[in-house]
């Protein structure tokens, strides 16, 4: 069935299922997607989701069972999907991404980073990940800009003169001395970056955004949020200098312009959302501070908008079947 996604419906496994420990993954082989010929495995799902949120696998398993928005169950499948087609484009051109070159990548990344191999997983653990995680993290980047420079290489290549252009519309990012207003959404963690606890916060926090994605304001979401995270604070703070906010929050809010939202970031506190409500003061900021890394955003940008594309023309001309 060449260009149609066909959705079914799977009560035994989805809808059916038993509550499963949160302390102990399971393995389950349902089926719930069918790229071509390959299957696509409620566990898999499961194990995307647990990377992409930085929980446990038990955790993830609980949260896609008692989830009762399909489109956020969806969301995993859909990415699944994705890497799939990807994967077997590039091995039908000849370029796919190896193992040992994923290994390579992780090593490199921890080599850079003067870290013990304990270090490192530690540090990953810090954040939610686990090393098995990143790699599947790594093997995403690396496959998308693969499939992005022997596609779509010319559309994301950018001149001296664009990034100069990308600089100025964004130029009260990078006001030296100014002041911000913020709101933002706290998600509280006391027991540490592996506990229930901030599972729990993990999975509220995306929540969130994804209601902020689909248009609520930050007081909504926060309403939205309680159910799941009852210890969620929603500040609203008058302007304070950019440079006295905490490192972590420094770096989401220079990425924004005003009106604009983060993703959810983390600290050694809880997980943070926010959003940039105006600037004021300062002075223009200096556009070779700067230029590498707005080089780096802007390729990724229309990256982004390449490996999209990419994606739309890789699934007209295959049988994809989601059992959801």
């Amino acid at each position: 069935m060449i260009g149609k996604v066909r959705f079914a419906v799977l009560l035994a496994l989805l809808l059916a299922a038993a509550p499963v420990s949160p302390l102990h993954a399971r393995v389950i082989d349902g089926v719930v997607a069918v790229v071509g010929e390959e299957p696509i495995t409620f566990s898999e799902v499961r194990d995307a989701a647990a990377e992409g949120l930085g929980i446990p696998a038990g955790d993830a398993d609980l949260y896609l069972r008692e989830e009762k928005d399909s489109r956020r169950i969806l969301h995993w499948i859909e990415a699944l999907v994705d890497s799939v087609l990807v994967r077997r484009e590039l091995a039908k051109t000849g370029q796919a991404v190896s193992d040992p070159e994923i290994a390579r990548a992780v090593e490199s990344v921890r080599k850079s980073n003067n870290m013990s191999e304990a270090d490192f997983t530690e540090a990953l653990g810090r954040d939610g990940i686990t090393l098995e995680g990143y790699r599947a993290r790594l093997r995403w980047q690396m496959e998308r800009g693969a499939i992005v420079r022997a596609r779509k290489f010319k559309e994301v290549t950018v001149t001296e003169g664009e990034v100069r252009d990308y600089f100025r519309e964004n130029a009260e990012r990078f006001l030296v001395g100014a002041q911000v207003r913020l709101e933002t959404l706290f998600f509280p963690v006391r027991s540490g970056p592996q506990g229930e606890e901030a599972a729990q916060a993990r999975i509220a926090v995306q929540q969130a955004a994804d209601a902020v994605r689909a248009g609520r304001t930050l007081a909504e979401a926060h309403r939205l949020a309680k159910a799941a995270f009852p210890g969620v604070e929603l500040h609203s703070a008058d302007f304070v200098p950019t440079e006295d906010l905490l490192p972590e929050l420094q770096r989401e809010v220079r990425r924004l312009r005003a009106g604009e939202y983060s993703p959810p970031f983390f600290t050694g506190t809880g997980a943070f959302l926010l959003r940039v409500v105006e600037r004021r003061g300062g002075t223009p900021g200096d556009f070779s501070a700067v230029k590498e890394s707005l080089t780096e955003e802007l390729t990724d940008r229309r990256s982004e908008k390449a490996y999209s594309d990419i994606l739309s023309e890789l699934k007209r001309s295959a049988s994809i079947d989601v059992r959801l």
